[in-house]
């Protein structure tokens, strides 16, 4: 197990605690989650950009080249530049990804304030049970929609296989 791991379930091991309150718990679980949903839609985020950019930038380049120079190879490689980035952002489905992990951040965020004010459904004396039940659920949904996601991405990367 790499380091990076072990930190990750040193984060949460305190959940499987007899010590931890219900409000201790509701606290670790979002911030263990929001963590990790901030460093996936930035991870997208990224590569989404990244991919975005070549795209964009290679075909500009491209015809000043072709207008300017005789560099045949240099426009061949450029046009596969942008070909393979085109590719790559949809395989990758990078922006849908993560425009859920954004999401899912957010209402953690929103919850949790939610819960922490004691306002709306967080109100009474079960707060924590409700409030952890609510992002659980939500998270499931998230997850599920992450699940389509992946298999919509091994269906393409197999297809462009074939």
């Amino acid at each position: 197990m790499g380091e990076r791991n072990m930190n990750e379930w040193k984060e949460v091991l305190c959940l499987f605690s007899d010590d931890v309150t219900p409000e201790q718990m509701c606290k670790i679980r979002t911030v263990y989650a929001l963590k990790w949903y901030v460093e996936k839609a930035n991870f997208n985020k990224w590569i989404y950009y990244c991919f975005s950019v070549i795209g964009i930038l290679c075909p500009l380049v491209n015809a000043v080249l072709v207008v300017c120079c005789e560099y045949k190879l240099i426009t061949v490689l450029l046009s596969s530049i942008t070909s393979m980035a085109a590719s790559m952002l949809a395989i990758t489905n990078a922006k849908s990804k993560w425009e859920n992990y954004r999401s899912a951040a957010e209402f953690l965020k929103r919850e949790y304030v939610l819960f922490q004010s004691g306002t709306g459904v967080y109100r009474d004396e079960n707060r924590s049970a409700i409030y952890l039940q609510t992002i659980e659920d939500y998270m499931q949904i998230i997850h599920t929609k992450w699940q389509k996601i992946f298999d919509k991405d091994n269906l393409k990367s197999k297809s462009s296989l074939s």
